[in-house]
């Protein structure tokens, strides 16, 4: 008997090739029976024996048998290609990674790639008919329901994903026709107010996790978007109802997301959820969270790239805040999760999410950078950064981007806003984020001068006076109220206005010439274009501007002299551009003429900086060069054409002294020059 075994061997596997053969050549010969056949048959074989069976799940897929209104001549061909479509998938079940592949597997890649332009008008006829319809045919043998339809068409997009690239000739993602199809599936797998809708698709995606459809739309449409090709992000766009519905249909993703993620931080059961799902011996549901986060992330960066108003509708939305705070709670879920697979999805989720902030604060350009700083802030990104390592095996390589991220916040500190959001943590945290971030040498040095600048910045801050943030109003008494129009309020800080200027000539000549040329400074001080934060921070600018020449006269008096020798037509006609975010002076102070500054201006002449340098002297403020320029870290920036203010500090003195307030402006502080040739406090 253990002989004959063996023997039988061959003639059964001739048996079944034969049977095989048989049942192929039925089904291409339009046997319905004999192609399902086949699918179960395919469903059990691996790759080297399915590639005997794509020609004929290719066969029946002529778009030329689509119909425009089906009847019943019509049922064999669909039911036809709705099994052909589901070998096609089963053979690509096998193709999971498509940079590994066997020569079976790519084989089998191939011919999908080669057959696209058969397959993509079936997927939508059957979304179209099954799916999106209201009434689609109800026929005898015409066994196509909706969940089938969704299954088949989702199925297929998500293995479009996989198998084409921006590389392929005929690259899959980029089939216009399929666009508004996964761009209505994703806005439904989100905004669909039918319940039983949304379980079923969940059931639908072979999961029983809530959310499993969301997690499927979310991958199908990253992997169709490409930064130099904006066709389907306005699609995307179009079918969601505009910029501002898309921006809310991405933050619903996102919160969702945050939302069972805290309910099982918390330990809540989720509804629909089955325990013994599970991936990399990770609950299923997890996974699919980590995942869905890490779609979303790479469809905020691309989709800001390609479209400003949409960049700008997520920020106003504050999805910095919620990606932030999303990415803290999935960083905690992940301390009890240690496999390895498991961590190398967080891990890339982790700095999809980063790439999404980083992009905002260091790329731009952004309407509003400051926001977004702030906003992430106050979500306590600085923890989650500095944490990253314990949340998360294997991020240690990865230290130097966030050793980066958080020397670029540093660098925002200047704004009051930021600087007070910066205190606040510190205050709240500073020892425990001390301990965290010593686990890296890179991380470490950023993360002590950020809090040193806070700690810093702070003290100057507490120096300003509070009667500084507010406008003397006994001044505008001497003016008939009738003649007093304020215009504009140049500078606030904490919300108060520090300063008010007519838009009518006043009666007292003196008093007039002295508000045209507070008016003048003072906006050029603040440039043209500045933001808020700027008129907000204006003092604490001109206390850093002060302390920076204070800390540095040595330096700053020794590249005075080194500049005049190297400029010798200029002479007394150069100005210090100051730098407040690097460390070493070197890189803090450069002089240049005032030739490279004029566009500060308006007129684009000498005068006005002559006109500020006899001011100086006038009141005993002298110094090397003209007045300074402080450069503002704000947004996107040409290294050739920074952002520059003209010298806060002297801005404010000119200001306000003539009208008795500086006192107000500057109580115990040390004046920026001292009457002499070299830079000395007085």
């Amino acid at each position: 008997m253990s002989s004959a075994t063996p023997q039988r061997q061959p003639e059964d596997g001739h048996t079944f090739a034969r049977v095989v053969q048989f049942m192929i050549n039925k089904a291409a010969s339009g046997s319905i029976k004999e192609l399902d056949g086949l699918c179960n048959i395919a469903q059990h074989w691996n790759p080297e024996q399915l590639v005997i069976l794509l020609p004929v799940f290719y066969h029946h897929l002529d778009p030329a048998r689509i119909p425009d209104v089906v009847n019943s001549r019509d049922v064999r061909a669909i039911m036809l290609a709705r099994y052909s479509l589901k070998g096609v998938l089963v053979t690509l079940d096998c193709v999971c990674s498509p940079d590994k592949l066997t020569h079976a597997e790519q084989t089998i890649s191939n011919h999908l790639i080669s057959n696209w332009h058969r397959c993509h008008p079936w997927i939508n006829f059957f979304y179209r008919h099954f799916f999106a319809s209201r009434s689609p045919a109800r026929l005898p043998g015409l066994l196509v329901t909706r969940s089938e339809a969704l299954k088949l068409v989702v199925n297929m997009l998500m293995r479009m994903g996989l198998i084409g690239d921006s590389k392929t000739p005929q690259s899959l993602v980029n089939t216009p026709s399929l666009h508004p199809i996964i761009s209505q599936l994703w806005c439904m797998a989100i905004t669909s107010k039918d319940n039983d809708f949304l379980v079923e698709a969940d059931k639908v995606m072979g999961s029983q996790e809530r959310g499993a459809f969301q997690e499927h739309m979310s991958y199908v449409v990253q992997t169709c978007l490409d930064v130099s090709r904006p066709l389907f992000t306005n699609t995307l766009i179009d079918v969601a109802g505009g910029i501002r519905t898309m921006a809310s249909i991405a933050f619903r993703y996102i919160r969702n997301i945050r939302s069972l993620c805290r309910k099982i931080l918390s330990r809540q059961s989720v509804d629909g959820t089955t325990p013994c799902d599970s991936a990399f011996g990770v609950p299923r549901c997890q996974m699919m969270l980590i995942n869905c986060f890490g779609n979303c992330a790479v469809l905020l960066i691309v989709t800001s790239q390609q479209n400003s108003s949409l960049r700008e509708a997520y920020i106003e939305r504050n999805l910095v805040a919620l990606v932030t705070y999303t990415l803290r709670d999935l960083c905690q879920l992940s301390l009890s999760l240690k496999h390895d697979e498991f961590a190398k999805h967080v891990k890339k989720a982790f700095e999809e999410a980063l790439g999404y902030i980083g992009l905002l604060v260091l790329k731009g350009p952004v309407d509003d950078v400051v926001a977004v700083v702030c906003q992430a802030l106050q979500a306590r990104l600085l923890p989650t950064v500095l944490e990253a390592h314990a949340y998360i095996p294997g991020t240690d390589a990865e230290e130097r981007m966030n050793a980066l991220l958080i020397s670029v916040f540093r660098s925002y500190l200047a704004f009051d806003k930021v600087l007070r959001i910066a205190g606040r943590e510190l205050e709240a945290e500073e020892e425990s984020l001390d301990a965290v971030a010593q686990c890296n040498a890179d991380l470490l040095h950023s993360w002590n001068l950020f809090k040193k600048t806070v700690h810093r910045y702070l003290d100057l801050r507490s120096q300003i006076p509070a009667a500084s943030i507010y406008f003397d109003r006994q001044c505008a008494a001497t003016h008939n109220s009738d003649e007093w129009h304020p215009q504009w309020d140049l500078f606030q800080c904490a919300g108060c206005t520090v300063a008010r200027y007519c838009s009518r000539q006043c009666q007292n000549t003196d008093w007039d010439q002295g508000h045209r040329t507070a008016c003048k400074y003072l906006k050029a001080a603040i440039g043209p274009s500045a933001s808020r934060y700027i008129r907000k921070s204006l003092f604490l600018l001109a206390k850093i501007e002060d302390s920076e020449i204070h800390s540095n006269q040595e330096f700053i008096s020794q590249l005075w002299v080194t500049a005049r020798a190297e400029h010798p037509e200029f002479q007394d006609r150069l100005v210090l551009e100051i730098d407040h975010v690097p460390e070493k002076p070197t890189d803090k102070f450069k002089f240049n003429p005032v030739s490279n500054y004029l566009h500060i201006f308006p007129e684009a002449s000498e005068r006005p900086w002559q006109v500020a340098s006899e001011w100086r002297q006038s009141v005993g403020l002298h110094g090397p060069g003209l007045p300074a320029v402080v450069r503002i870290h704000e947004g996107d920036e040409i290294m050739e054409k920074p952002n520059l203010l003209f010298s806060p500090s002297t801005a404010l003195r000119m200001a306000f002294t003539g009208h008795g307030l500086d006192a107000r402006i500057n109580d115990n502080a040390s004046s920026i020059y001292h009457t002499g040739s070299s830079a000395q406090s007085s």
